[in-house]
């Protein structure tokens, strides 16, 4: 049996996340299916940022953080440290999103000229002229996963106006069909 074959037939029982060949391409696939589970009906199109979140809360460094997750997500404690470990700092989103609406990449660069030295409601209307169809920007952090690939930890940021805004940590699990469905949330924190 050759190479490939044996790879075939480990990936056989396993979610597709399991058998992706790069951490880029497991990323890809919880991203893609958690964007798509927060779609709101009607929604046509997105705007993500062009690099990964990294941890902005540093969960990494508290003390308590990595139980009150574990705890609260039902998470297994491996996908919690991958996900600490991948989040040191922020990345390019270098690969291309399959989603059922049509997204746009916001940059650093345009971001900052959308907002730089305005006022944040200014800004916000400089977006919303900008990316007519969009409701706000999401950031997505690294994936971390658990030590079977069947469970994955994500931070999602949602900005979304001056005054609105929110971020959360999701759970997801791979289906026997090799794609991810979101299992549970935790809402780090929130605009009011």
């Amino acid at each position: 049996m050759n190479h490939q074959a044996v790879i075939l037939v480990l990936c056989a029982g396993l979610a597709h996340g399991a058998c992706a060949t790069s951490l880029a391409e497991r990323d890809l696939g919880v991203w893609t299916a958690l964007i798509r589970h927060g779609l709101a009906p009607g929604s046509r199109a997105v705007v993500i940022a062009d690099e990964t979140t990294g941890d902005p809360t540093a969960l990494g460094v508290k003390a308590d953080a990595r139980t009150a997750v574990v705890n609260e997500l039902g998470l297994p404690p491996a996908a919690f440290d991958d996900w600490v470990r991948r989040n040191h700092s922020q990345d390019p989103i270098a690969h291309p999103l399959n989603l059922d609406v049509s997204y746009q990449v916001l940059s650093a660069k345009l971001r900052a000229e959308l907002f730089a030295d305005v006022a944040p409601a200014l800004g916000w209307q400089q977006f919303n002229a900008r990316f007519p169809d969009a409701n706000g920007w999401v950031r997505l952090s690294h994936v971390g996963f658990s030590d079977d690939y069947r469970q994955a930890l994500v931070y999602l940021e949602h900005q979304c106006g001056a005054a609105c805004g929110t971020g959360h940590l999701f759970r997801l699990e791979a289906t026997t069909q090799g794609d991810w469905i979101v299992a549970d949330g935790l809402i780090v924190w929130m605009v009011k």
